[in-house]
């Protein structure tokens, strides 16, 4: 996950704090709990606001899209605010959890929005970048996409391929 997971990447920047946790480790941690997380199943469609996960205590911090078998999308909002403030890039991260896969050989992995792009830099889903505007896994049928930035919060449809604005 590189450094949008302090268990992944403990320094960023020298002399800054170390990057904040994800989703996925909140969760797992009891630091986001159910109510925090909006389910949403494939093929129906559903807008959310999510909130920033760095200011915790939120009423919506993650979005969660069970796929096949035990494996789920996991969309948060990552903005440079508290401990995310050091991270690469800002906008909406999506998360493939896999909980069969053994420890360190892929439980979760970053559905990198730009993967030209060293470590992990612009991994972001964005409104304002057109060539990060949308992720679309025809697989599962399942398209997410960031609408709009309102104060830290990010506004995301998730919807079918097929109807992608």
């Amino acid at each position: 996950m590189g450094p949008w997971d302090v268990m992944s990447s403990h320094l960023i920047k020298r002399d800054e704090p170390p990057p904040g946790l994800s989703s996925f480790t909140r969760i797992r941690l009891g630091w986001i709990s159910e109510s925090q997380v909006v389910l949403i199943t494939a093929g129906e469609e559903k807008r959310v606001v999510l909130e920033p996960l760095a200011k915790g205590g939120g009423t919506t911090l993650a979005v969660k899209i069970p796929l096949k078998g035990n494996t789920y999308l996991l969309v948060e909002n990552r903005q440079p605010i508290g401990y995310d403030r050091v991270m690469p890039d800002a906008g909406i991260l999506i998360l493939k959890v896999n909980p069969d896969a053994l420890e360190g050989a892929g439980t979760v992995r970053i559905m990198d929005a730009d993967p030209e792009s060293p470590h992990f830099a612009h991994a972001t889903f964005r409104p304002d970048r057109p060539q990060r505007s949308r992720f679309v896994d025809k697989e599962n049928q399942i398209a997410i996409v960031p609408l709009a930035l309102h104060d830290n919060n990010m506004e995301v449809l998730v919807t079918t391929p097929e109807k992608v604005p």
